[in-house]
């Protein structure tokens, strides 16, 4: 029986991809850094290692390259949540490794949380939206939001949840991540510790998970040590919606290095010991 050959990619078709990808990779961290006004074509493109022409190219002027970054950071986390969330696993286990996942694309993506703030300025400057946030929302923010209360109905509705408000829910959640992300200087300074370190970053995501379970589930010794379970585990997805593993090579922002897995902090079968200086 004839067996049909894969056609392979024109070394071209690699190379034109190849260069749209470190052209986005860069104007991400440039846009995060400098804001869409402060922003220059010209160092992405030096940065991307590319001429302008190139970047006009692929991406037609500034705004449509603005519009192409905020596309690249903002699906990554809907394309790991949403299968993750619609998966057959209890509401329980989906909580608490939607809120491992979270943390952890945010220090893989450390743009993320600053390109959120700058889009959130911006509509306070304007009293509304701008057309890329709206489209942003409507691609990923509302779909995350929609499997999110559903899976904390399904856990309320089950009993594996007490009675909660599903927003306040995931607020709370998402909030004790994102507001690691924001205290980091003030830790860094008052604690003399690096938030970013294997051991603060284990430290964080076994904390955390741990609060979820004592207070979420209805059984609170079964939401501990399911907590604890995932927080210990060498991925924070399940195997079979693992995608490939986080690059490692995205421009160093904020002074966030790449390091060791972030679950490294938080090994073996009880999870291992935090740093007492974290």
């Amino acid at each position: 029986m004839a067996t049909s050959k894969v056609k392979p990619v024109a070394p071209r078709a690699r190379n034109a991809a190849a260069s749209r990808s470190c052209i986005l990779e860069h104007a991400v961290a440039e846009f995060a850094t400098q804001g869409v006004a402060g922003a220059r074509t010209a160092a992405i493109a030096e940065a991307a290692g590319v001429n302008k022409a190139l970047l006009y190219y692929y991406f037609k002027d500034k705004e449509g390259l603005y519009s192409a970054s905020l596309q690249e950071v903002f699906s990554g986390l809907a394309g790991d949540v949403l299968p993750l969330l619609e998966s057959p696993l209890s509401p329980g286990e989906k909580i608490l490794r939607l809120a491992r996942v979270h943390f952890e694309y945010l220090i893989h993506h450390p743009n993320y949380p600053r390109l959120i703030q700058q889009e959130l300025a911006r509509a306070g400057n304007t009293g509304e939206p701008s057309r890329d946030f709206r489209a942003i929302s409507t691609a990923h923010f509302i779909p995350l939001q929609r499997a999110g209360l559903k899976t904390v109905e399904d856990g309320v509705a089950s009993g594996e949840f007490r009675k909660v408000e599903g927003v306040g829910a995931l607020s709370a959640i998402f909030g004790m991540n994102v507001f690691y992300f924001t205290s980091a200087p003030i830790m860094r300074l008052v604690r003399g510790v690096d938030p970013f370190s294997a051991e603060c970053i284990g430290g964080h995501i076994a904390t955390s998970l741990d609060f979820i379970g004592a207070s979420l589930f209805s059984d609170r010794m079964h939401g501990i040590k399911l907590a604890k379970k995932i927080a210990a585990a060498g991925s924070a997805l399940p195997r079979g919606l693992r995608g490939p593993a986080p690059a490692t090579t995205q421009p160093r922002v904020a002074g966030v290095k790449a390091r060791r897995s972030v679950s490294a902090g938080v090994q073996g079968k009880e999870g291992r010991r935090v740093s007492d200086e974290c």
